[in-house]
């Protein structure tokens, strides 16, 4: 039994590295990864088999990760448990935990499949700690849950244990921005998408969710009631848009009358074709830059555009001369120019 002292949420905690029996093992029924599933498709008390089956289906890598712990002989990295009598509740590393029940069954005369290396923590241990181990492991570690999941742990801390944004923004390492955005964005979906249109696949449509979220033009439109939430809930569910980018160009779309018919009647492709007649850089990266070196001439501060034209910042000078000298020669070359 090795005993060392770590930081966990900031406080000094005495953990224990140990070699655990198999059969001493607890998976977690409230562990992020499998929520989604179990609410969806459980409805009476949660059974082992049903929480196995949950960790298998919530995790597309299952087959690699069983196959790469097999070929490596066992982890590298040890699961965290909590005492709990004598029993161990796994907090963290329950996927792997049942990747070892399985290879035991395989090898059952191959005793390194019967214990598993875990670190373990004392029976009191207060939750904080257990969340923030969940945390560094699975938002940014070495196995992170899908970006559903980690929005809904981020919903979880802050409605149900009151952490702050400006907390979750220090343990997540995300701005208090990206936070707010992605748990309304789970909200959404699980309260105005999800009620409707509720395959497992459907939650892999939550970078919409984000996209919608965090679009300035979109917010906008929606302050001015140009578009509701339900709507934006009914294109994602008829299938309007093939990727969460695409998102990124609604506002633009909706604000011109004929693209925005074009998506009613068609999808999202066919509203960028249509917007594409008046805006090329609706579909161009080219002309999205051009657009933005239009716009930034066009905002240049007073001082920088006195700095230039005083002789101040000679390598913008001799850009803007070479940016005049090529859209020159291609207006002569296609026509526009003498």
């Amino acid at each position: 039994m090795d005993k060392q002292i770590i930081n966990l949420d900031g406080r000094p905690t005495e953990i224990t590295l140990q070699s655990i029996p198999l059969e001493r093992i607890v998976l977690d029924i409230n562990n992020p990864r499998i929520q989604y599933h179990l609410d969806t498709r459980i409805k009476n008390k949660v059974t082992v088999d049903q929480v196995k089956f949950a960790l298998v289906e919530s995790n597309e890598q299952y087959e690699k990760l069983r196959d790469h712990i097999e070929c490596n002989g066992g982890i590298y990295n040890p699961i965290w448990v909590v005492e709990a009598g004598e029993y161990y509740l796994v907090i963290e590393g329950n996927t792997r935990s049942l990747v070892y029940e399985e290879l035991s069954e395989k090898y059952v005369n191959d005793p390194k499949w019967q214990h598993i290396k875990a670190y373990v923590l004392p029976e009191k241990i207060d939750k904080f700690k257990i969340n923030f181990i969940r945390l560094e492991s699975h938002l940014f570690g070495p196995t992170p849950w899908d970006a559903y999941d980690k929005a809904r742990e981020l919903y979880r801390l802050h409605s149900e244990e009151d952490y702050t944004i400006k907390r979750l923004e220090q343990l997540t390492k995300l701005t208090q921005s990206d936070v707010k955005n992605h748990i309304q964005a789970y909200m959404d979906m699980e309260e105005q998408y999800l009620p409707y249109h509720n395959k497992p696949t459907e939650r892999l449509k939550f970078s919409y969710f984000v996209e919608f979220r965090k679009n300035k033009g979109l917010r906008k439109l929606m302050k001015e009631g140009k578009v509701t939430l339900p709507e934006f809930c009914d294109w994602v569910g008829q299938g309007k848009f093939n990727r969460g980018e695409n998102v990124r160009k609604l506002a633009l779309v909706l604000n011109d009358d004929e693209s925005h018919q074009a998506l009613i009647d068609d999808d999202f492709q066919a509203a960028l074709d249509q917007l594409e007649q008046k805006n090329p850089a609706a579909k161009s990266k080219l002309f999205e830059k051009i657009d933005d070196v239009i716009n930034g001439i066009s905002s240049m501060p007073f001082e920088e555009v006195f700095d230039i034209k005083r002789g101040f910042q000679p390598a913008k000078t001799e850009m803007l001369k070479k940016l005049d000298s090529v859209v020159a020669d291609f207006l002569k070359q296609i026509g526009c120019k003498d």
